[in-house]
């Protein structure tokens, strides 16, 4: 990997809300920018696998389903965003609890724009498919709604002055 790729790679990694990228997301990012053009999506990983500053992560994300049912869900989970296989860390970045929230709070905003995006594009009178996706719809803006009040709280609790008395 040449330095303009692998400083870019740092500085995406020392930055991305997520902790873990995706490495396909990562490659296609550097792709759209003109770097690593010369690099496949496997040597691309194998060279950041062979790298101490690299921590890759292996998820079991496989779909169950029919090669050709699942490389198209796969392709239309990617253009909302959604990416499978292996992950990367940059290993001198720490992760903070606030860092946590904020990554939580991003997945699951991508995750309601999502189902938004099912419940305008469903089959209609399948009233079974709607009730669940009404409850998962409910579900996940309860879970956006509650995540981003404990993002509030913790900065509420972080800016507001220490007015306890010391006792003793």
């Amino acid at each position: 990997m040449d330095k303009p790729t692998e400083q870019r790679v740092i500085e995406i990694l020392e930055t991305d809300p997520e902790f873990y990228v995706p490495v396909k997301k990562l490659w296609l990012m550097l792709q759209a920018e003109g770097l690593a053009l010369d690099l496949e999506l496997e040597e691309f990983q194998a060279q950041l696998e062979a790298d101490d500053r690299f921590e890759i992560e292996e998820f079991d994300d496989s779909l169950p389903g029919e090669p050709e049912e699942v490389a198209e869900i796969e392709r239309s989970l990617e253009s909302l965003g959604f990416f499978g296989g292996p992950r990367v860390k940059w290993t001198r970045r720490e992760m903070t609890a606030n860092d946590i929230l904020a990554g939580l709070l991003q997945s699951l905003e991508r995750m309601n724009e999502a189902l938004r995006g099912a419940w305008e594009t469903r089959p209609e009178g399948d009233w079974e498919a709607e009730g669940e996706l009404l409850d998962a719809l409910a579900l996940g803006q309860e879970m956006e709604q509650e995540i981003r009040q404990i993002i509030e709280e913790q900065r509420w609790e972080n800016e507001a002055p220490d007015t306890r008395e010391e006792s003793g």
